[in-house]
C-alpha cells in the first residue's frame, strides 16, 4: 500500500504541467488533491480539510503567491503543515523560499519519482528519514498543554525537526526543540523532559559535550537520552554509551514509529 493513501495535498496557485504530473501521481497513489488560489489560503480551510502537505506555485505566480509562506507561518494551524514550493532551478530563488519557510522545493526539471520520495518522507512521518537542507515552519516550542511523554530534542536539521514534530503531535507527546545545543541546559530544566533526543553533530559544538553536561546536571542526569548520529561508527556508539546514552540511532536508518516505541519503553 502506498504511503500516501488518504493523504490530503493542497496545491496553491496555477497548476502547470509539472504540478499536474505530480497531482496525477498523487491521485494514483490514493491521495486527495485540492486546488486553491493564493488569495484564498486560510487557516480555517487548511484545518477543515485536514491538509497534510501544501504545494505552492512560486514559479508562475510569485507576484501573487509571494506572501503565502509568511501568511502560513503566522497562522495558528491545528498541526504543523510542511510546505513545498515550485521554483526556478536557481540557487538564489531556492534559498529565498527556504529562508521564507518552505520545508522543501520542487523544480520543473526534477525527476517525478524523486519528488514523490520527498513528499512521502514528509507526509508519512513514520518512514525512515535522512537529512535535508530545507528550512522548517514548525515552532521551536510546541503547545505543551497536551498529555503525554515530554520530549526535548536537540537537532539542527530542519527536515528532521519537521518529521519529529509531526510524529510527536500524532503521539500526543509535548515537545520542545533546540536547534544548536548552545546554552541548552536552562531550557531543558525548565521544560523538564521525560526523554531527550540529541544529535551528535551540532553547529559549533559536539553532541558529546552536550551529553556530558546533561549527565553532570543533578536535575537531568537520570533523564533517558536517545542519540542521533549521521554515521554508524563503533567508536561513537562506545563513547555515547560510556557517557550515559540510553539508545543510539543512525539517522538514515531510523524509523519514527520505532523511535516512538523506544521513547515509550524508556519511560516505563
Amino acid at each position: 500500500m502506498s504511503l500516501l493513501v488518504d493523504a490530503t495535498v493542497l496545491f496553491v496557485g496555477e497548476i502547470n504541467d509539472k504540478l499536474s504530473s505530480v497531482q496525477d501521481e498523487l491521485l494514483g497513489r490514493g491521495s486527495k488533491v485540492l486546488n486553491l488560489a493564493c488569495s484564498d489560503v486560510s487557516r480555517d480551510y487548511i484545518n477543515k480539510q485536514k491538509v497534510n502537505l501544501i504545494v505552492v506555485n512560486y514559479l508562475d505566480e510569485r507576484n501573487i503567491c509571494d506572501t503565502v509562506l509568511s501568511h502560513l507561518k503566522g497562522e495558528d494551524l491545528s498541526t504543523p503543515i510542511p510546505v513545498f514550493a515550485l521554483v526556478a532551478d536557481d540557487t538564489t530563488e531556492i534559498q529565498t523560499v527556504l529562508t521564507e519557510g518552505a520545508a522543501d522545493y520542487i523544480t520543473v526539471n526534477e525527476d517525478l519519482e524523486e519528488i514523490m520520495q520527498k513528499i512521502e518522507a514528509v507526509v508519512e512521518g513514520d518512514t525512515v528519514f535522512s537529512g535535508n537542507s530545507a528550512i522548517d515552519i514548525t515552532p521551536i516550542q510546541a503547545d505543551v498543554s497536551s498529555k503525554g511523554i515530554k520530549v526535548f530534542a536537540i537537532e539542527d536539521d530542519p527536515l528532521l525537526r519537521n518529521l519529529l514534530s509531526i510524529r510527536m503531535d500524532k503521539s500526543d507527546f509535548p515537545y520542545e526543540f533546540s536547534v544548536d545545543g548552545k546554552d541548552v541546559l536552562p531550557a531543558m530544566k525548565n521544560f523538564n523532559p521525560d526523554v531527550i533526543i540529541l544529535d551528535l553533530m551540532l553547529p559549533g559544538r559536539s553532541g558529546f559535550e552536550v551529553l556530558e553536561e546533561i549527565k553532570s546536571d543533578s536535575q537531568l542526569k537520570d533523564t533517558p537520552v536517545i542519540v542521533f548520529s549521521n554515521k554508524d561508527g563503533v567508536d561513537d556508539r562506545r563513547k555515547a554509551k560510556e557517557l550515559g546514552a540510553n539508545s543510539f540511532y543512525v539517522k538514515a536508518m531510523t524509523d519514527l514509529a520505532e523511535l516512538v516505541e523506544t521513547i515509550e519503553e524508556l519511560v516505563k
